[in-house]
């Protein structure tokens, strides 16, 4: 049995006001459709398969569907994806929970498709919010927009996250090693789940995109990090959930060389970038002999360059393993000098789509070209795709004022650019 996180449920009053509103912020939400039980939604969703859904009720009639969407406002629930709901019931009833029998559903779109699914609440009722409800789509949605937002992980902090870890592992999800049982990475990518204790909010950072919902209960609270493919960085507040909207790698030109052969860990994501820029014959590949100044400590076992069209920047491979613990490691510089733009350990456990995604980020920079690090000394700056890293005393600001100074040209020593391979 496959199980992954669908989509998080969000309550609001006017839905066409609240499509706007997001989309108005830059989050585009579509309208989806209506459901026989008369309630209509927006999607917020793009090319992965989980995405959220704004929901309202579009029918005067009462049924319990409706009446719950009346009552309440911003996230109420949210859906896990099976693709064998007969035994994903059973294995829940074997773990002690007592999941309602499967009913269908359906939703007719704008365009006048259905689409179909069978659906399982597990907790008290439609729309639960301490328990999630299970879904198995029978005539599954086709991909959303390529340019959509792309959900990255969900952080709840339901009533009782014991119980709601209890069914996340008798549906097959895999705690972390690294962490507490409460945080579940897939693997192969996919959306990462993690249950905290009730309390306030956990900000995940700047490159995130978050949402919450208060409870003056209960205090439930829920947060969503999301990926978007254009913008800049922003932070508001819709329909009461808390909003950071992060852009990802697709706004360069040189995502679209990402390689689709679904490979997920480091070293082979990195193999399938090699084979992939040469077959297309954007480069040519030699193996060379180096060590890196500023680059991983590492048993290198092979090390190749990938040499671009003129005025590019040559990019640096380099697969070793961990002189200590034996792990994988690869690591992605650029130039002659190989400054290092990444190094991802192979973690071998779940969680490891997320090495793909670094690999990625890694490439896409180095063909990006422009700018990619400005050294003073033993101080050296390194852009990345949403800001910066360094190493070396900086005063206050000073790190990235160097790269602003090398992309506007008033700096010129210590640079390194290049033209971009796409």
């Amino acid at each position: 049995m496959i199980a992954r996180f669908d989509h998080l449920v969000v309550a609001v009053e006017g839905l066409d006001e609240a499509a706007a509103r997001w989309t108005a912020a830059g989050i585009p939400a579509a309208p989806g459709g209506r459901h026989p039980v008369g309630t209509e939604n927006a999607l917020v969703r793009g090319p992965g398969p989980a995405y959220v859904e704004l929901i309202a009720a579009g029918s005067d009639e009462s049924n319990p569907w409706l009446d719950r969407i009346r009552a309440a406002r911003g996230p109420i629930s949210w859906a896990i994806a099976v693709d064998d709901l007969e035994a994903a019931r059973t294995s829940l009833s074997a773990g002690g929970f007592e999941p309602a029998p499967a009913v269908p559903g359906s939703r007719r779109t704008p365009d006048g498709d259905l689409v179909e699914w069978e659906v399982c609440d597990v907790g008290g009722g439609p729309y639960d919010d301490a328990l999630p409800f299970l879904i198995q789509w029978t005539s599954p949605m086709p991909p959303g927009p390529a340019d959509g937002a792309v959900v990255e992980r969900l952080q709840l902090s339901p009533p009782d996250p014991e119980r709601v870890a209890d069914l996340l592992i008798a549906l097959g999800f895999e705690p972390s090693r690294h962490w507490p049982r409460r945080v579940f990475e897939p693997s192969g990518g996919g959306v990462g789940i993690t249950l905290e204790p009730i309390g306030d909010q956990v900000d995940l950072g700047p490159a995130s995109w978050s949402m919450g919902w208060d409870d003056d209960e209960r205090g439930t609270r829920a947060t969503l990090a999301l990926r978007t493919s254009s913008g800049e960085l922003t932070q508001v507040t819709l329909d009461g959930v808390a909003v950071v909207a992060w852009p990802d790698r697709r706004r360069f030109a040189a995502s679209t060389l990402v390689p689709q052969d679904g490979s997920t860990g480091a070293s082979a994501r990195a193999e399938a970038w090699v084979d992939a820029l040469v077959a297309s014959g954007r480069a040519v590949s030699e193996p060379v002999d180096l060590a890196w100044s500023d680059g991983p400590n590492l048993e290198v076992r092979r090390t190749v360059r990938l040499t671009g069209p003129r005025a590019t920047q040559p990019i640096t491979v380099q697969w070793g393993a961990h002189p200590t613990f034996g792990d994988d490691v690869v690591g992605i510089g650029v130039g002659a000098a190989p400054v290092l733009l990444e190094r991802q350990p192979e973690w071998r456990s779940p969680g490891a789509g997320h090495e793909a995604g670094r690999i990625d980020d890694a490439f896409v920079l180095a063909l990006t070209g422009g700018v990619y690090a400005v050294r003073d000394g033993r101080s050296l700056v390194v852009r990345s795709l949403d800001g910066w890293s360094g190493s070396g005393l900086h005063e206050p600001d000073e790190a990235a004022q160097w790269l602003a100074e090398a992309v506007d040209g008033t700096r010129t020593d210590g640079v390194l650019r290049g033209e971009p391979w796409v």
